[in-house]
C-alpha cells in the first residue's frame, strides 16, 4: 500500500517538473523573441516624412449672405418695343438716358436703320478732320495701341457703354493715320447724303418715341425680383432673426414686360447672414472682415453692422456693411459667402509629427518645447515651432528667417517613427 502511494507521488512530481520546464522554455522563447524584434527593429527603423510647405489659410466659415441695398425700380412699356441705351453694371447720373421706347417694332426698326448711318457721319467727320491736320505717324501708332488695350480691358470688365465709345475713338485714330489717302470732296459728299438719309428716317419717327431716364445717379441693373421695396437699408433697423426669415421668404410679384430694370443707389450696401450661433459669438459690432463671393471670385473688404442673437436660438443674425461696389454686384441677391476673420501664412505642419519635449535650461528649470523632429542627413534634429493657426488637421507656425532652431521651408518632417532623439544618427 505505501509503495502504490509514493509511485503515484513520484508520477505527479515527474509531470510538475515537466510542467514547470515546458514554461520556462516558452517563456524562454517569447523573451528572445522579443529580444530580437526590438534590436531588428532598432537597425531596421523606417522614417516617414513631408516636406514642410508655405500655406495661406483663411480663418473663416460659410454662409448664405442676401443683399440689402437702396434701389428704385424703373418702369417700361410693355405695349411698345425698347432699346437699351444703357446695359446692366454701368454708372448713370441721375436724368441720363437709358433707353428709349418705341410705340411698334416698325418705329424700332427705322431707330436702328438711323444709328449706323450717324457712326458713318462721325467716322467721316474725323476723317475730313484727319485730312486737314497734320499727324505725328509714330505717336498715332502709340495712341492706337493704348486704346486696343484699353478696349481688351472695358470687354474683361463687361462695360458695353464704354467699350463702344473706345471703339469709336480707335476708328477716329485709324482713319487720322491713314489721312495723306484721303479724298476730302468724296467724304464731304457722302456725309452731306447720310445728313440728309437720316433727317427723313427722324421725320417718320417724330411722335413715336419714348426716352426713358434715370430717377437717380447709380448703378443700372436689368433685373427685377420683387425685393427691391423689402430688403432696404431701412428694413435692418431693429430686424429680428425671424424677421429676416419672413423679408427673404416670399419677394413681391414682379411683371418683367413693365419694368425696364432699377437703379442701385449709393456704394454702400449690407450683406445679411444667419450663421451659427458658435460663429456669430466670434464678431463684434465695427470689426472688420472679408467677404469672399464664391460664385463670382470676388472679394470685398466690410465691417460688422450688427449681430442679433436670440436666447435658446442656435443660429444668429449677422449683418455685415460694404463700401467697394463694382459692376459684378448689380445681379447679386442671394450668394454663397466665405466670411473671412482672419488670413495667416506659415508652414504647415502635421499635427502627427508635434512632440513636445523637456529640457533644462541654464539656470535648471524645466522648460518644454513644442516642436517637431526633422530628418537632416540621416540626422534627427528637434525643431521647435510657433503656432499660428488650428486646422482639424494640421497647424499653421511661424517661419523664422533668424532662428536656426525654428523649423524653415523644405524641412523634411518626421510624421511617423521610433526613438526619436535630438541629434541622433539614424539608419533610413
Amino acid at each position: 500500500m505505501e509503495q502504490a502511494i509514493e509511485s503515484k507521488r513520484k508520477q505527479r512530481n515527474k509531470k510538475n517538473t515537466s510542467g514547470n520546464r515546458l514554461f520556462l522554455i516558452l517563456l524562454a522563447v517569447c523573451l528572445a523573441l522579443y529580444l530580437i524584434s526590438r534590436i531588428f527593429g532598432a537597425f531596421s527603423n523606417t522614417y516617414a516624412t513631408e516636406p514642410a510647405v508655405h500655406v495661406t489659410v483663411n480663418d473663416s466659415f460659410t454662409a448664405t449672405g442676401w443683399f440689402f441695398r437702396d434701389e428704385t425700380t424703373i418702369e417700361g412699356s410693355s405695349s411698345g418695343s425698347v432699346k437699351h441705351i444703357v446695359y446692366s453694371g454701368e454708372r448713370v447720373q441721375k436724368n441720363a438716358a437709358l433707353a428709349a421706347v418705341y410705340t411698334d417694332e416698325q418705329a424700332l426698326a427705322l431707330s436702328r436703320e438711323i444709328e449706323p448711318l450717324e457712326n458713318r457721319i462721325e467716322l467721316l467727320d474725323a476723317a475730313l478732320q484727319a485730312a486737314s491736320d497734320g499727324s505725328d505717324t509714330a505717336q498715332l501708332d502709340q495712341m492706337i495701341t493704348l486704346s486696343i488695350q484699353q478696349m481688351a480691358a472695358q470687354a474683361k470688365e463687361g462695360t458695353g457703354s464704354a467699350l463702344s465709345s473706345s471703339a469709336d475713338s480707335l476708328r477716329t485714330l485709324s482713319l487720322r493715320h491713314e489721312s495723306a489717302n484721303i479724298d476730302s470732296v468724296a467724304i464731304s459728299a457722302e456725309r452731306d447724303a447720310l445728313a440728309t438719309e437720316i433727317s427723313s428716317l427722324e421725320q417718320q419717327l417724330s411722335g413715336s418715341t419714348t426716352e426713358l431716364t434715370a430717377p437717380a445717379s447709380g448703378y443700372f441693373s436689368e433685373i427685377v425680383d420683387g425685393y427691391e421695396s423689402l430688403l432696404t437699408p431701412a428694413s435692418l433697423e431693429d430686424i429680428t432673426l425671424e424677421g429676416f426669415r419672413a423679408l427673404i421668404e416670399t419677394p413681391e410679384p414682379v411683371d418683367a414686360s413693365q419694368m425696364l430694370g432699377k437703379i442701385i443707389q449709393g456704394f454702400t450696401w449690407y450683406l445679411a447672414c444667419e450663421v451659427p450661433a458658435a460663429q456669430a459669438d466670434r464678431l463684434s459690432d465695427g470689426q472688420s472682415l472679408r467677404v469672399n463671393f464664391t460664385q463670382a471670385s470676388l472679394e470685398s473688404p466690410v465691417t460688422v453692422y450688427s449681430v442679433v442673437k436670440e436666447r435658446g436660438s442656435d443660429t444668429a443674425l449677422v449683418v455685415l456693411e460694404g463700401t467697394e461696389f463694382n459692376s459684378e454686384m448689380v445681379s447679386m441677391r442671394e450668394q454663397p459667402v466665405e466670411i473671412i476673420l482672419a488670413t495667416y501664412t506659415g508652414l504647415k505642419v502635421p499635427k502627427s509629427a508635434v512632440r513636445i519635449v523637456e529640457t533644462t535650461d541654464s539656470e535648471g528649470n524645466v522648460v518644454q518645447d513644442i516642436g517637431v523632429y526633422i530628418l537632416s542627413g540621416g540626422v534627427q534634429k528637434f525643431k521647435i515651432i510657433d503656432t499660428l493657426f488650428e486646422t482639424e488637421d494640421y497647424y499653421v507656425v511661424e517661419q523664422s528667417a533668424t532662428n536656426a532652431d525654428m523649423l524653415v521651408e523644405q524641412d523634411q518632417i518626421i510624421v511617423s517613427g521610433r526613438n526619436l532623439q535630438n541629434n541622433m544618427v539614424v539608419r533610413t
